[in-house]
């Protein structure tokens, strides 16, 4: 598969054969057997394998994963493990589970995915020492846990951070310590996160129009949210909405030709 930008963060799991992640074409890398990989979005990739054999992998995507997460791998790129036959098992159920949830929803089923994903990050964390690493952040992580949260809770009135700060007793500047303290960013871009991150909740689950999807997510107007999505994402939502029904979504029989162009795309000449 030839090197090409995710919309999504990536969980890439080799199931049998041998795979390896690549950048450019001129990249040598060797194919390796039972691994696992988280790679996040926006980062350019393909698969390479060996010539004439035949691999099995399991992909997952996500909109978003959590903090500790992120920052992991915004600290150290992409990150991945060896798996193990009970690693195998584990992730063949956790794709046949997810793959009947996403085709046949029902209301538990965004339960179930949260869970897959939760489930998931532990996985692909297993062998790195952060995750054990004590946590001297006295109260300050319950404060912009409790930050966050009220911003979620507003994204529809589109909130500030002044405001965020007041709706949880802070003064901005407490609350922009605070932030820096523990998600080592800003919480104005954290809001822009929890609003991208809404859009794409709803883009991706309904054919709401972009003008609702901007009122629901906590921008001004479909053209702000177009230009925010834009710089974060480096596609409108319109493209990147259709980039993932094009990939994941069975096509309707007007919609077949669409579908066989998009593979077409990112095959080798």
């Amino acid at each position: 598969m030839p090197a090409h930008k995710r919309v999504n963060w990536e969980f890439f799991a080799v199931m049998r054969g041998k795979l390896a992640p690549f950048s450019h074409a001129t990249d040598e890398v060797a194919p390796v057997a039972d691994r696992f990989w988280l790679l996040p979005p926006g980062y350019v990739h393909g698969w390479i394998g060996e010539p004439r054999k035949k691999s099995e992998v399991i992909v997952i995507h996500f909109n978003s994963v959590p903090n500790f997460v992120a920052e992991v791998v915004a600290e150290h790129g992409p990150i991945s493990l060896s798996l193990t036959s009970a690693d195998k098992q584990f992730l063949r159920t956790l794709a046949k589970m997810l793959k009947r949830h996403y085709w046949h929803p029902v209301r538990e089923s965004e339960i179930h995915t949260e869970r897959a994903m939760l489930d998931l990050c532990v996985l692909i964390l297993r062998d790195r020492a952060e995750r054990t690493q004590p946590l001297h952040a006295s109260n300050s992580l319950g404060k912009v846990i409790a930050a966050e949260n009220w911003l979620r809770d507003h994204l529809a009135n589109n909130p500030s951070v002044l405001e965020a700060a007041r709706g949880v007793g802070l003064s901005s500047s407490q609350l922009n310590r605070l932030f820096q303290q523990v998600r080592k960013r800003s919480p104005q871009q954290v809001l822009n996160q929890l609003k991208l991150d809404r859009a794409m909740e709803i883009l991706g689950s309904s054919n709401a129009k972009l003008h609702s999807v901007a009122a629901e997510s906590g921008f001004s107007s479909a053209s702000n949210l177009c230009r925010a999505f834009k710089r974060f994402k480096g596609d409108s939502p319109t493209t990147w909405r259709q980039e993932i029904y094009i990939q994941y979504k069975k096509p309707r029989e007007n919609q077949k030709a669409q579908h066989q162009s998009h593979g077409r795309r990112y095959r080798l000449p």
